[in-house]
C-alpha cells in the first residue's frame, strides 16, 4: 500500500491532510471467470491486494446470470451478500436450509449470514431474468463465527439515496451524507452505490480510522486523489490504517461506482471455496459440522412460505 503524496490535487472540500491519511493499493482488473452457459463474471479476491488491505471483504463477483449456475451449496464463517443493479432484469430467487424463500430484483440487496453454516441456492427466476450483480464475500471476526445464520432481502424502495448536484448515492448499507439504511448488519459496513451523472463529478467518502474500503468502477471512468485512474472493471483498495481519513472521487467521464468498506479484521484468512475461517481447525469443524448434516436442507420450491421481510440478525 502506498500513501498519497502531499502534491496530489484535492478537489474543493477536501483538504491535502484527509487524502494524506489514507493509502491506496495497486489498481487491479478483475479476473475473467465464466461457469457453465449462463454466468460470467469478473473476480476479485482478498490476495489479489497487499496483505489485509481488502478486509473486511474476501472476494468480490462482479457477475451476470441468466440461467440457473449453482447447485444448493453451503457457505460458513462469513456473509454471502448479492447487491443487484438497478439495470437487472427480472428476478433471482433464494432458498435456504432457514426456510426462508425469497424474490429480489433491480436495486435490492440480499443478505445470507452465514455464521456456523448455512445451505442456499440462489438462480435466475426465469429464462427472461438476467441478473447484474455483485456478489460480496465479507468476512466475520472469529468471535462471530459461530453466530448461528440468518437471512433477509432489503428492498430497493426502503434503500435511502443521497441526491446532490449530477450525484446519486444509494446508501445500501450503513450511514453516508445523513442518510442510514436500515440494513442491520452483524458488523459494521458501508455499501455504497453511486452515479456520477457527468464529467468532472466528485464524491467525498469519509473513511475512519482502522477501516479499508474497496472501489470498483462498474462503468465510465473515475480518480482517485491519490490512487491512480480507474476505467470499467478496475478496483482498488484504501485504508485509513491509523487517522480518518477522505476518500475523493472523481469521474473523467459519467460514472458508476461502488464503495465498500468496513473495519479491517486482523485476523489470519483461511478460505476453502464458500468457507471462510482464521485457522485450519476451524475450518476442519466447520467441513466435520456439514458432513453431519448440522447445515440442514433447503426445502424444493415453493414448499415453504416466502418470507420477504428484513430480518435483524439474532445472536447466540
Amino acid at each position: 500500500m502506498q500513501p498519497a503524496t502531499s502534491n496530489e490535487t484535492s478537489p474543493p472540500g477536501a483538504a491535502i491532510g484527509d487524502v494524506a491519511q489514507l493509502q491506496f493499493s495497486p489498481i487491479r482488473d478483475g479476473a475473467p471467470l465464466a461457469i457453465g452457459t449462463g454466468f460470467s463474471a469478473r473476480q476479485f479476491r482478498f490476495s489479489d491486494f497487499p496483505a489485509g488491505a481488502m478486509s473486511p471483504f474476501v472476494l468480490v463477483d462482479h457477475f451476470e446470470m441468466w440461467q440457473p449456475t449453482f447447485e444448493v451449496h453451503p457457505h460458513a464463517g462469513m456473509s454471502a451478500v448479492t447487491l443487484v443493479f438497478e439495470n437487472t432484469e427480472g428476478l433471482m430467487t433464494s432458498r435456504d436450509s432457514l426456510g426462508h424463500e425469497a424474490a429480489f430484483g433491480a436495486g435490492d440487496l440480499h443478505w445470507t449470514m452465514a455464521g456456523r453454516g448455512i445451505l442456499h441456492t440462489q438462480a435466475p427466476a426465469n429464462h427472461e431474468s438476467r441478473i447484474h450483480a455483485l456478489q460480496i464475500f465479507v468476512n466475520l471476526p472469529a468471535r462471530l463465527k459461530a453466530t448461528r445464520p440468518d437471512s433477509f432481502r432489503l428492498a430497493a424502495a426502503v434503500i435511502p439515496e443521497v441526491r446532490l448536484a449530477g450525484v446519486r448515492v444509494r446508501v445500501v448499507a450503513g450511514e453516508f451524507g445523513g442518510c442510514t439504511s436500515p440494513a442491520q448488519t452483524p458488523e459494521p459496513v458501508l455499501m455504497l452505490d453511486a452515479h456520477l451523472m457527468a464529467p468532472h463529478e466528485s464524491l467525498l467518502v469519509p473513511i475512519p480510522a482502522g477501516w479499508n474500503a474497496w472501489v470498483l468502477v462498474v462503468n465510465g471512468k473515475a480518480s482517485a486523489d491519490g490512487g491512480g485512474s480507474l476505467g470499467a472493471g478496475q478496483a482498488l483498495c484504501v485504508s485509513a490504517a491509523i487517522r480518518a481519513g477522505q476518500l475523493s472521487l472523481r469521474t473523467e467521464s459519467s460514472g458508476h461506482i461502488i464503495v465498500l468498506a468496513g473495519p479491517r479484521i486482523d485476523e489470519p484468512v483461511v478460505q476453502h471455496g464458500p468457507f471462510v475461517f482464521e485457522s485450519e481447525a476451524s475450518l476442519a469443524q466447520a467441513l466435520a459440522d456439514l458432513r453431519a448434516g448440522h447445515f440442514g436442507q433447503v426445502a424444493a420450491a415453493g414448499e415453504r412460505t416466502p418470507d420477504l421481510k428484513l430480518q435483524p440478525f439474532q445472536g447466540e
